[in-house]
């Protein structure tokens, strides 16, 4: 079992000046996060964002303009990097190309002075951990990308940090590999229970390694919750636009009981969704509002719930995609497993049968 802390951020906050020296401007604007001991938690969010910032606030790599950083309670923001019990994986790696995998696993260990045998147990310890046991007196360049990400990893976890900090630490891997290494990297962090910070721009890796996903945008937290949380219930249209795809369609909400909410839109009027939106609506019957349709929510068939024509039909093994117009509305649709289903064609008249529970009714 690792050592576990938790981490506050309060009221974090990154100003820049511009690049022309005419003014500022705020990279990270007043964020609070609480982080409990143990989770991994990923900051996730478009180029820009503020989350490799927040990041680099937390390990000490970036000043902090305004705010406070909590390590167990205690406040770090004057800390240097090497004081903050925190270590680093680098979008690059960054392995010493004359040093061989236990040389680099070992380096910090090195620098503490500590024994060679106390060493030699550590890093051969890490290198079981992470795969690499037997490659010890391999060269980085003799090493695959995910072997070279196993090396990182290992030389910053033989640290024994409370807490671990990931820069997009899969951007240099082909698509295949990142998937295998996001799932290494969740089973090791889950086996030594260390508090992780990880930041992507990537909402399938976010989805994959999440105990808890905070989404940026502008600086600023749009939402923080679990997977399921921001799939299923998104706080806004850039939370359902970024997180999986959506279909965006004007509505209106006339009606809420114990039993749902009723909206009227394009796109099925009088459709029902659940009644977790009854919070964020309360009892305003007439309030705008956007409705939030998942495709693969939606299904086409020969009657339903709404009638619609087929525009476009696209086949991609796994599933079969629609482009279907509703009104003055283009909706996408995905049908999955479409050799065992009818498939439908552009000019097609459908119905589209639409998941209640899917649906999502987003404040305009």
């Amino acid at each position: 079992m690792a050592k576990q802390a938790s981490i506050q951020l309060k009221n974090l906050t990154k100003e820049y000046v511009t690049h022309e020296g005419t003014g500022t401007f705020l990279a990270v604007d007043h964020i609070n996060v609480d982080i409990a001991s143990g989770q991994f938690v990923t900051l996730l969010g478009p180029s820009g964002c503020g989350k490799t910032t927040t990041l680099r606030m937390i390990a000490g790599f970036e000043g902090i303009s305004e705010g406070e950083i909590l390590l167990d309670g205690v406040r770090i923001n004057e800390l240097t990097p090497d004081k903050r019990d925190s270590s680093m994986v680098f979008q690059s790696y960054a392995l010493f190309p004359h040093y061989d995998v236990y040389d680099n696993v070992g380096y910090g260990l090195v620098n503490k002075k500590m024994d060679k045998k106390t060493i030699e147990e550590k890093v051969m310890k890490m290198l079981d951990l992470v795969g690499l046991k037997g490659m010890e007196h391999r060269m980085p360049n003799q090493l695959s990308g995910g072997q070279q990400q196993r090396v990182a990893l290992a030389r910053a976890l033989v640290m024994e940090p409370a807490v671990l900090l990931f820069d997009e630490p899969l951007s240099n891997l082909d698509a295949k590999l990142r998937v295998y290494m996001r799932t290494e990297i969740r089973k090791i962090q889950q086996r030594i229970g260390i508090t992780s910070v990880y930041v992507t721009h990537d909402q399938s890796e976010a989805m994959a390694l999440s105990d808890k996903v905070i989404i940026m945008n502008g600086g600023k937290i749009e939402q923080v919750g679990s997977p399921t949380e921001i799939y299923q219930y998104p706080a806004s249209h850039f939370v359902a636009d970024f997180i999986g795809s959506a279909n965006f369609v004007p509505a209106k909400v006339k009606s809420v009981s114990s039993k749902g909410t009723k909206l009227e839109s394009k796109a099925g009027p009088g459709l029902e969704i659940g009644t977790a939106v009854v919070e964020m609506f309360g009892q305003e019957f007439t309030t705008k509002c956007i409705q939030g349709d998942r495709p693969e929510a939606i299904e086409l068939a020969d009657d339903g719930d709404v009638k619609a024509e087929v525009t476009n039909s696209t086949y991609m093994g796994q599933m079969q995609d629609y482009v279907v117009n509703v009104g003055d509305h283009e909706l996408v649709t995905q049908t999955y497993n479409p050799s065992s289903k009818k498939v439908y064609h552009p000019g097609d008249a459908v119905y589209l049968r639409i998941q209640r529970d899917s649906l999502h009714a987003i404040k305009k």
